[in-house]
């Protein structure tokens, strides 16, 4: 008997009542609604530098380049980067090609002066493309010497934090990053949530976010 009670000890247990339960759900749901309500602006960013020079990733789709020189006509830049890697979608792609000249090629073909466009390409097909092209850029300039202390990025929706968030770990020190995010027409930002690829870049895009902000290193 004195063996069992230097065993065991009795002890008060505390727990939730029906009204603790009912509070923790309301928090819990009210969590959930604002993080829907405000995910989607704090993806799609768009934060403006007074700055001369223009950085469009070279994936993005054509309404998304119109956009650009939209940008381009309204401000005063005096010149466009186009970045990317070796492009990976479309038939009968040849070695070498990638989406920073093809960027270029369509905003040429979109009315774009060509002396104001330069495509600077990253040698990179798969891994860390964004950070890649962001330090293809980066050498690029220095290799040059060109004064380029700030530029405004181009993105398409929830992609645009985690870019300039890549390209300001690429750029440390050395130059300002403005980010401007073109509206996603794959579905309705103001209700994300009832469209499939919706859904699928918040999720995506919110989780690699997040990731980069944590666990990438240069």
């Amino acid at each position: 008997m004195l063996a069992g009670r230097s065993l065991f000890q009795r002890r008060e247990l505390w727990t939730l009542s029906r009204r603790g339960w009912i509070v923790l759900f309301l928090l819990f749901f009210g969590t959930c609604a604002f993080m829907v309500w405000r995910i989607h602006p704090f993806l799609a960013v768009t934060d403006r530098l007074e700055t001369e020079y223009l950085v469009v990733e070279g994936w993005i789709p054509n309404y998304a380049l119109t956009e650009t020189i939209s940008e381009l006509k309204s401000n005063h830049y005096r010149l466009v980067f186009t970045v990317g890697g070796g492009s990976r979608n479309g038939v009968d792609v040849e070695s070498g090609d990638n989406d920073a000249d093809y960027a270029a090629r369509r905003l040429k073909w979109l009315g774009v002066e060509p002396e104001v466009i330069q495509p600077v390409p990253a040698h990179v097909l798969y891994r860390d493309r964004t950070y890649k092209s962001a330090l293809a850029l980066l050498n690029w300039i220095e290799e040059r010497r060109l004064p380029v202390t700030s530029f405004n990025l181009v993105s398409v929706g929830v992609h645009a934090r985690r870019s300039r968030l890549l390209f300001e770990k690429a750029f440390k020190g050395h130059a300002q990053v403005g980010i401007i995010s073109v509206e996603d027409r794959e579905y309705d930002p103001e209700r994300w949530w009832k469209y499939s690829e919706g859904v699928k870049e918040i999720l995506s895009e919110g989780t690699a976010y997040f990731y980069t902000r944590l666990a990438f290193w240069r």
